[in-house]
């Protein structure tokens, strides 16, 4: 099972993802990758956990976060964690590139969610990436 966990900027973004995944196009590889999403509650997690403790989490809990997160701009930011803690067998975090298509454009949400389900079928071999950004 893939767990897959939308983060605080990213939760419509990813319910939009979600969306195409369980159509009936691509439900097939939704249910045969076993994916699932969980929320910040089902992980014991504040809405207001710092980016150093959400990475962490999803880390030990082998979730899959989903972000817009880009920033470096504190000691325990998203970017700043992923350079000091990533490791050859981590969680990659996934970024949305452009998340604002996402929500307004069909065409560009379908295409991101279809690398996401390109990434997940080639799960292992993406671990200790750190980033990927989606497309």
């Amino acid at each position: 099972m893939i767990k897959l966990l939308a983060d605080n900027n990213a939760t419509g973004h990813v319910r939009v993802l979600v969306r195409i995944l369980m159509n009936e196009t691509w439900i097939g590889f939704w249910n045969d990758l076993e994916l699932a999403v969980v929320t910040f509650r089902d992980l014991g997690l504040d809405r207001k956990a710092s980016d150093a403790d959400l990475w962490r989490t999803c880390q030990r809990e082998q979730v899959v976060l989903i972000t817009s997160n880009r920033n470096a701009d504190r000691p325990d930011s998203l970017q700043t964690i992923l350079r000091e803690e990533n490791r050859s067998d981590c969680l990659p975090v996934f970024t949305l590139a452009d998340p604002e298509r996402v929500g307004n454009d069909r065409a560009y949400a379908e295409e991101t969610a279809l690398r996401l389900l390109e990434y997940l079928s080639q799960f292992d071999s993406v671990r200790g990436a750190g980033r990927l950004f989606l497309p």
